[in-house]
């Protein structure tokens, strides 16, 4: 939550938690943000062998890739496998969707260009109403250089304004 800007909300809403697609596509927005990179990945996931709930399995996994203002966040389940299996089969998984993501991307800019002729427009998502029992998210988010990190929030306090002094 403090690197990388995930809400606490993301956390405890429904049946999401800390192994779903809203923490997956803070982690990675909050990645790249943080970064100024062009390109993140994130991964959330059960790799075992503990951790699993009733409604999340070990090999649970919840991988998002977020390009320009593109962002791609998928659901696998790899099953009972052990915990070093599981983390492989997690990575490989994220890699295959980046490389996925970047195609899409790519694709969607050349048919922009093409019936645009260059002018896009940017539309924001807001993923609270994705239903997070989706396999898959998909679409763009607006990037908003005025919100603000949980440490840039904090950083801003005055703690000798709030201290009493007088006790």
């Amino acid at each position: 939550m403090r690197e990388l800007g995930v809400e606490k909300t993301a956390f405890d809403d429904g049946e999401a938690g800390a192994v779903s697609h809203e923490v997956a596509v803070q982690m990675a927005r909050g990645a790249r943000y943080q970064s100024d990179s062009d390109v993140a990945i994130s991964i959330t996931g059960i790799a075992g062998p503990g951790g699993a709930t009733a409604d999340k399995e070990v090999g649970r996994v919840h991988v998002a890739v977020v390009t320009e203002d593109y962002f791609l966040v998928r659901r696998m389940d790899y099953g009972g496998n052990d915990r070093l299996d599981n983390k492989r089969s997690f990575a490989a998984f994220a890699l295959r969707l980046t490389l996925e993501a970047l195609d899409r991307v790519v694709e969607s800019e050349e048919r922009e260009s093409e019936t645009f002729d260059g002018q896009t427009e940017g539309s924001e998502i807001d993923t609270s109403e994705l239903d997070p029992s989706d396999e898959e998210w998909e679409g763009s988010m607006s990037w908003q250089a005025t919100k603000k990190t949980v440490v840039e929030e904090i950083s801003e306090v005055d703690l000798a304004s709030l201290t009493d002094w007088d006790d």
